[in-house]
């Protein structure tokens, strides 16, 4: 006689109050705040499958794919979507996890949604997702104009099959043909007598239904799973801005699950573990994405928490997060916020400039050749106080210089500029047809002696007049046209944000390239 095994039910683990009621905070959220998204998603697939003509899926029958144009044009609705109505669905519940948190309840500090690495972060989500929808409608599209699916339909059948399934998975696409064909089969044996086309028309009925709960279900998984993601990832921003406003020391974070038997395993496994802020939880399995073991989800419909834990009081802490403890830039530090605050430079990009000094992080690393380097793979500006002409550097301007590298990589994207590009060579033009003049102009000390205007003319010329100034960089490094568009756009804002009698030259030779500057910084570009 066999015998069944019945494994042992877990025992639930016993949580903290600060635990559970994080869970619960976030459950509340996901339960009242889902439906919204869910109604958005299905219009919008409904909308896809009624945009597309039966022209278009005849042909594509015909051809056995799908044609790169209607590809693209998916592409492009989803990242109209999520640029558009989910962007700012996300928004709510990052401000909803950043104040979901026990540990801030009676914290009053400022929360921003608008921090460089929020911004960054919104970006690059709505990317991974963009990329994730395209492809999944591609793959399902793609199983339903397969050879085999072509050889035992008709290319009316499948045309008017495709439609339906337009915004399934791959899966739930095979699984919709396989109940059309099961019912085509049933009303074979049961209805021999039956004309084809009512066979047909009556599958399709009942297939599109079993697709619009399908719609259904997926727009839940993608609804609670990306404002899981949003909630979560705004509860660690919140836990950093009140650690840098000075509400909060050094905390820890730990992983915290219902501790019920719906808990899968992976979760299971991560269950109570604490680590540092910065440090990643063991998440076993492959990662989708860069940064996915450092918050929960873990996998769709994760309900999963982190719970945060101040473990050294802020008051005990003797530096700020921004301090290096290294005299030689921390003087430096303190000052710049002042500086930008009263800089005659454009608000919007001081604001930017401000918010990026405020997060980021300076590390002294004693191998650079170059007193300042931002490193955009891990998002942190290095510096060397032994590196050759260091003492000499004008500290705001390298302060300007590489946080200025940072928002533009972050967010602002100079080098995708048409104008910006075109200014840069026209700029080049004027200056290389002119060396002369240039000369002369460096002759005034006002000139000759500003790091940035110095370094702004080497890269606009990539390094051909090099041989005039006292700063600049390589030709072998200014070839590339990216490299060379950062340079251009961090020493424009040095200029911008200093009291230099360079800024005249806005209404000069640099007026072009300072009005299409202009256009990338404006606060359109911010939301």
């Amino acid at each position: 006689m066999g015998l069944r095994i019945i494994p042992p039910k877990r025992v639930r683990k016993v949580k903290t109050a600060n635990s559970q009621e994080v869970l619960e905070r976030l459950e509340e959220y996901l339960e009242n705040n889902c439906e919204e998204p869910i109604q958005i998603l299905c219009g919008f697939w409904e909308d896809q499958q009624n945009a597309i003509t039966y022209q278009e899926l005849r042909q594509a029958v015909l051809d056995g794919t799908l044609s790169k144009e209607a590809i693209e044009l998916w592409r492009q609705d989803y990242s109209k979507l999520i640029s558009g109505r989910l962007k700012g669905l996300w928004t709510n519940a990052i401000v909803a996890g950043a104040s979901g948190q026990p540990i801030l309840d009676d914290k009053t500090f400022v929360f921003n949604t608008q921090t460089p690495g929020m911004l960054k972060w919104i970006q690059t989500r709505g990317a991974q997702l963009v990329t994730a929808c395209t492809s999944e409608q591609k793959e399902a599209i793609s199983i339903l104009l397969a050879k085999k699916m072509k050889e035992g339909h008709t290319v009316d059948e499948l045309s008017r099959l495709i439609r339906p399934c337009i915004g399934l998975t791959k899966g739930d696409a095979q699984a919709a043909a396989k109940l059309y064909d099961s019912i085509i089969e049933n009303l074979k044996k049961e209805h021999p007598r039956m004309k084809p086309e009512n066979m047909q028309r009556k599958a399709l009925d009942a297939t599109c239904k079993y697709a619009e709960r399908k719609h259904r279900q997926r727009a839940m998984t993608i609804a609670q799973t990306e404002s899981a993601f949003a909630y979560n990832r705004g509860a660690d921003e919140g836990i950093r801005q009140a650690q840098q406003q000075g509400y909060l020391g050094t905390v820890k974070k730990r992983w915290s699950t219902s501790g019920d038997d719906r808990v899968c395993s992976t979760c299971q496994a991560l269950e109570g573990i604490e680590i540092e802020m910065d440090k990643s939880f063991p998440l076993k399995g492959k990662m989708l994405f860069p940064g996915q073991d450092l918050l929960p989800p873990a996998h769709p419909r994760c309900a999963c928490a982190v719970e945060y834990i101040e473990v050294e009081n802020h008051s005990e802490l003797i530096e700020s997060p921004m301090r290096t403890g290294d005299e030689w830039i921390d003087a430096s530090i303190d000052d710049y916020d002042s500086s930008l605050i009263n800089t005659n430079g454009d608000e919007a990009m001081s604001i930017r400039l401000l918010m990026s000094h405020d997060e980021v992080k300076y590390e002294k690393n004693e191998t650079l050749n170059l007193p300042f380097v931002y490193n955009s793979d891990r998002d942190v500006i290095l510096y060397n106080p032994y590196a050759e002409n260091a003492n000499d550097y004008d500290m705001r301007f390298a302060l300007t210089h590489e946080n200025a590298h940072r928002v533009d990589y972050l967010f602002l994207h100079s080098w995708e500029n048409e104008n910006f590009r075109r200014a840069m060579d026209n700029t080049e033009s004027l200056i290389i047809s002119n060396l002369d003049g240039l000369e002369k102009l460096l002759q005034n000390d006002d000139y000759g002696s500003d790091f940035a205007f110095n370094d702004l003319i080497s890269s606009l010329t990539r390094g051909k007049a090099n041989g005039m100034l006292f700063i600049g960089h390589t030709p072998e490094y200014l070839a590339s046209d990216y490299k060379r568009s950062l340079e251009v756009f961090a020493n424009i804002t040095c200029i911008d944000m200093s009291e230099s009698a360079i800024r005249k030259e806005f209404d000069g030779i640099l007026k072009e390239l300072y009005e299409a500057y202009k256009e990338i910084i404006a606060w359109k570009s911010l939301v």
